[in-house]
């Protein structure tokens, strides 16, 4: 039986010293350490694995995906959603090598990305801005580890996608009436009476357990307890009377520690579907998502001229976004100006 051949790096004793002996490319190459202690030369061997493995020609992005990935498993809630736009990016450049990356080659990326095609489209529809912006942000990140760890002399200088208008477009209270009524199954009835509401974002909602409703104070706590602290933070927010008898009815279906649930399980991502159906029997002329409802509660704030600071609590949203997002929906900003003003 043929003896297994050891192609990664390792120690041999050679002419009363170690060397160190490795494979490439089915060649067999030795390498004198220049010493006759082991333990020298085993701290030679680690100072050559971590050479030979930082060496530019061998990290493939590919690689430096699975690194970045890896390195920010445990402190990122939403890992999936970094594994989604990695997924694009590994496509396109996985092959080039960590060196090669530059702004030609984001330039072409961001040139030719479209997504994926959908019934009925006759061509090729580019990505949103907010997707080729949150791509771009994971390919400057990975590109920042790799320097960090020393696989790069320093990171690329490539000039970020322009920044997307913020969305106009939100459910009138009316719309949200509609699409409320619209909603067939409790589950979906309950996201949607939460998040109109509240304001709460989706993920929020979905991990929205039974402990966290207080009934007797008529407050929704949305943080969970083992949930780090992150960038988006979640409220505690009073029922109102229309929310509480809401809830009340979602009570009754209850199965399981969930406020939303399917035959007792989490539903951990989505609900895409059922709210698209729920959005077409309430015959809206638009397709709202539903992050729309989150939007929409805050333009409905701005609209009743809610005290920003009222409405950065309720929200869980920073001030200074709302401020720069949705004070063009209070009708009384800059009105005063406007009553003033004469040629």
């Amino acid at each position: 039986m043929p003896r297994i051949r050891n192609e990664k790096p390792h120690l041999e004793f050679r002419r009363e010293k170690w060397c160190i002996v490795w494979w490439v490319s089915g060649k067999r190459h030795r390498l004198s350490t220049g010493s006759a202690d082991e333990k020298r030369a085993r701290q030679a061997l680690v100072d050559f694995e971590k050479a030979l493995e930082k060496h530019p020609l061998k990290m493939l992005m590919s690689d430096a995906f699975k690194r970045y990935i890896e390195s920010r498993r445990g402190k990122v809630s939403a890992l999936k959603r970094l594994q989604e736009a990695v997924m694009a990016l590994d496509r396109a450049m996985g092959h080039l090598r960590v060196d090669q990356i530059e702004q030609r080659i984001w330039d072409q990326y961001a040139a030719t990305r479209v997504r994926k095609p959908r019934r009925g489209d006759d061509q090729a529809i580019p990505v949103a801005a907010g997707t080729l912006r949150r791509e771009f942000n994971v390919l400057r990140a990975t590109m920042r580890r790799m320097w960090k760890d020393g696989y790069l002399v320093r990171p690329p200088e490539i000039e970020p996608p322009r920044d997307s208008a913020p969305r106009d477009r939100y459910l009138t209270k009316a719309e949200a009436r509609r699409l409320l009524e619209a909603c067939e199954t409790p589950h979906v009835r309950a996201f949607v009476a939460i998040a109109v509401y509240t304001g709460a974002r989706k993920g929020s909602i979905l991990a929205l357990t039974w402990d966290r409703v207080n009934w007797e104070t008529g407050m929704i706590d949305f943080q969970e307890a083992n949930r780090p602290i992150t960038g988006k933070r979640r409220s505690i927010v009073p029922m109102t009377r229309a929310l509480r008898a809401e809830m009340e009815k979602a009570r009754e279906y209850a199965d399981g520690d969930f406020v939303i649930h399917w035959h007792g399980k989490q539903v951990p991502t989505g609900l895409r579907w059922s709210f698209s159906k729920a959005c077409e029997r309430a015959q809206l002329t638009w397709k709202p998502t539903p992050h729309h409802l989150k939007h929409s509660v805050a333009s409905w704030f701005a609209m009743d001229r809610v005290p920003i600071d009222q409405a950065a609590d309720w929200l869980a949203t920073d001030p200074a976004t709302l401020r720069r997002v949705y004070r063009k929906f209070d009708p009384a900003y800059l009105r005063e100006i406007a009553d003033a003003f004469e040629l």
